[in-house]
């Protein structure tokens, strides 16, 4: 049986219900908090005179962004694209 392809817009209302599933209740607050921090979320990621640390920092932070976006994202916009 052919695996069925799913359309950009389930494909998109998947990753927010997974997110949100991902990092809720207890569990996945806590986990959120940790990489919030490991991440670098709320900090500086700049390291002066090492750009490859400065690079890594921002790689690790752009996770954190990610995993935001899909946990703030507003399923409405999709119904007016």
């Amino acid at each position: 049986m052919a695996k069925e392809e799913l359309t950009r817009e389930e494909i998109l209302r998947q990753r927010n219900a997974d997110s949100l599933y991902s990092f809720s209740g207890p569990h996945g607050e806590r986990t959120l908090a940790r990489l919030s921090k490991f991440c670098l979320e709320k900090r500086s990621t700049f390291v002066e005179g090492n750009r490859s640390k400065t690079d890594y920092n921002e790689g690790s932070r752009s996770v954190i962004l990610e995993i935001r976006r899909w946990l703030d994202w507003d399923i409405t916009k999709l119904e007016e694209e």
